[in-house]
């Protein structure tokens, strides 16, 4: 996958009623240990301690507050299992490892696991943002797209291909993800962005009612300030463009944020940026001197 250009996407398909793809995209890491949980509660910007069911969205910043690695989290039996983009793992797992010191955590690069993204499935399904056991996968149900349900399975590679045998590119699910204003995080945009910046506190991956972590300091006060200087938004344009993440978005001629995720659809082009909130007031930008224009996240940035 060393050609892969990790967070551009495209596709043909539009709002597909049904759809089945494997995420080559995301891999999968198995935590374990009897201090596994304590250990990733202290790292990460979202409970992880009592986790239950859910399906949490959550970042593992730098001491700066920027984001070095976003994820998905949840427990099975006694082991934590964090899907994050595949360009990260090395970096994040060697990073991680230098803070186990004496504690009993051990991580494992599950490479005989697969994540499958689902658009509509015929299978039974959890609510929102948790988890359901089945046998040898996890259903893990995410926001829908519209009118449309979505989920993702993770699972051990033969036993969940077998079971839905995949047949559409993950393009179509990570489409999906941006019109739902989800964010992720890929190598070329780590360390870009501090979590209020993608919105993380609006989707659910950040609290501020939990212990210390790394940037925790500057993260909370972002948030005790009462405001962010940038903000994720959702920009079309009715031309098909290429944008790979942490490439500039501006106003004019004025860098005012970088692209978080992009898609082009058939002929045209769907992008998350993290821009200033004060170019938002023209909510008219260029991307490689394309016109993008605002369009309407599911949710509100206030």
């Amino acid at each position: 996958m060393e050609n892969h250009n990790f967070g551009s996407f495209k596709t043909s398909v539009i709002n597909a009623e049904k759809t089945c793809s494997l995420l080559k995209s995301l891999s999968v890491l198995e935590v374990s240990g009897a201090d596994a949980e304590t250990f990733l509660h202290g790292q990460f910007t979202n409970h992880i301690k009592n986790l239950g069911d859910a399906f949490r969205l959550a970042a593992y910043c730098q001491p700066q507050g920027r984001i070095l690695a976003l994820m998905r989290v949840f427990k099975k039996d006694d082991r934590y299992y964090l899907i994050i983009p595949c360009d990260l793992v090395a970096g994040f797992v060697k990073r991680l490892s230098m803070f186990i010191l004496r504690s009993k955590v051990q991580i494992r690069v599950a490479d005989d696991f697969s994540v499958i993204g689902l658009v509509n499935p015929e299978i039974t399904l959890p609510e929102t943002d948790h988890v359901l056991h089945d046998g040898e996968m996890t259903v893990a149900r995410v926001a829908d797209w519209g009118s449309q349900k979505r989920a993702v399975v993770i699972g051990k590679t033969s036993h969940v291909t077998d079971r839905f045998q995949p047949e559409t590119d993950e393009d179509i699910w990570f489409t999906s993800e941006i019109e739902t204003g989800t964010p992720w995080v890929f190598k070329k945009t780590k360390e870009a962005f501090i979590p209020q910046w993608i919105n993380l506190e609006l989707v659910g991956g950040l609290v501020f009612d939990k212990g210390c972590y790394p940037g925790q300091e500057i993260i909370s006060r972002m948030q005790h300030i009462g405001s962010t200087p940038r903000r994720m938004i959702l920009i079309e344009s009715e031309k098909a463009l290429e944008l790979l993440p942490g490439d500039d978005v501006f106003e004019a001629e004025t860098a005012v944020g970088k692209v978080v995720i992009s898609s082009i659809i058939d002929k045209r082009t769907e992008t998350l940026a993290s821009v200033s909130v004060k170019s938002l007031e023209k909510g008219s930008f260029l991307a490689k001197s394309v016109e993008f224009n605002l369009k309407a996240l599911p949710y509100s940035l206030s």
